[in-house]
């Protein structure tokens, strides 16, 4: 309600209660502004005349009632002004770049791309990613293991070092680029000597990812951020029968960890978004690698962003792809905490 609303409301009350009227052909509103006209004209045993100490009782009645009008109004105008304020939706920050933290010791990443497969498609866009989502995280106080082009053997010693590096308290951040799939719900990451001739050997020679997590899990890390950017097409679609399927399967976090998928199950992610795409990162990572430089940006709330975003994307060349989060974590984390 306006603040002219609530004053014709209360205005119309105080010439009720001034006139004492109950006639229904009086104006309240007039009878506001000139109480003696709404007055009821004095029976004839009544003198017209009234005594001077009558009149000012009834003077001081009325401005005592026009002040607590007047507050009242003043009270709910107020209230209206500040829900007003409340509804209004903050600004959102702005992506700062340049930002640059010191290297903090309770913050690392492991950051892996894959491109350069041996036996299965290449790909365009997952060491491009890895090396940005390094130099990234690097400028935001991270300490950086960063590869690229692993084998399998190289894989497993890469995460056996990275998981005696982390302590307990410890906030870790895992970046995958390369192909993945998912086999009997279980999700694994391709080393770049992959043969995947049979689902067994795929088993054996790839990295399961919920090994990491458990690792991390065992080093009791505080907070595990996962991010995988692996949903691309499946690498062994037709070798007599086909290994695994396109994307990764759900999963679920435990207790601290956060995990993000590129794109939803059964959904590709993109490298490229048209024929005159020039950027040298994939879809996901390239809006994550903008979406992080918010500041003071709770973790949770940068990557929804991040969906938000690559889904509006996605669908303006009608493909769809839908990061899936997977989100059990405790407490509030940050890329850059607030000042």
């Amino acid at each position: 309600m306006s603040f002219s609303s609530v004053s014709k409301v209360w205005v119309c009350m105080l010439g009720l209660l001034l006139c004492g009227n109950g006639s229904a052909q009086v104006n309240f509103f007039e009878c506001a502004k000139n109480p003696d006209k709404c007055r009821p004209a004095p029976s004839p045993q009544t003198s017209e005349t009234r005594p001077a100490g009558s009149q000012l009782d009834r003077t001081k009645l009325e401005e005592e009632l026009r002040q607590k009008i007047t507050v009242e109004i003043e009270r709910r105008e107020k209230e209206r002004m500040q829900t007003k304020v409340e509804n209004v939706e903050p600004a959102k920050p702005t992506i700062d770049k340049s930002i640059r933290i010191a290297t903090l010791p309770h913050k690392k990443a492991l950051i892996i791309g894959n491109d350069t497969y041996e036996f299965v498609a290449r790909l365009q866009n997952a060491r491009a990613d890895a090396e940005a989502m390094a130099k990234s995280l690097s400028d935001l106080g991270y300490n950086i293991t960063f590869k690229t082009d692993l084998s399998d053997k190289g894989m497993r010693a890469t995460i056996r070092q990275f998981k005696e590096s982390v302590n307990s308290g410890d906030e870790v951040l895992f970046f995958y680029a390369g192909h993945g799939l998912q086999l009997g719900g279980t999700n694994y990451l391709l080393p770049t000597d992959i043969k995947g001739e049979s689902e067994d050997q795929v088993k054996d020679e790839a990295m399961q990812l919920q090994r990491l997590l458990d690792d991390m899990s065992e080093k009791k890390a505080k907070f595990t951020l996962a991010l995988i950017d692996a949903c691309r097409d499946n690498p062994f679609p037709r070798r007599g029968r086909a290994i695994g399927g396109r994307g990764l399967a759900p999963t679920t976090a435990a207790s601290g960890q956060m995990i993000i998928f590129s794109a939803g199950f059964g959904q590709q992610a993109l490298d490229k978004v048209g024929p005159g795409d020039r950027s040298p990162n994939g879809l996901f990572t390239r809006i994550l690698l903008e979406e992080m430089f918010a500041p003071g940006i709770r973790v949770d709330n940068v990557v929804r962003e991040v969906r938000k975003k690559v889904v509006e994307v996605a669908l303006s060349i009608g493909h769809e792809q839908v990061p899936a989060i997977y989100d059990q974590v405790i407490g509030d984390f940050y890329f850059i905490p607030p000042r």
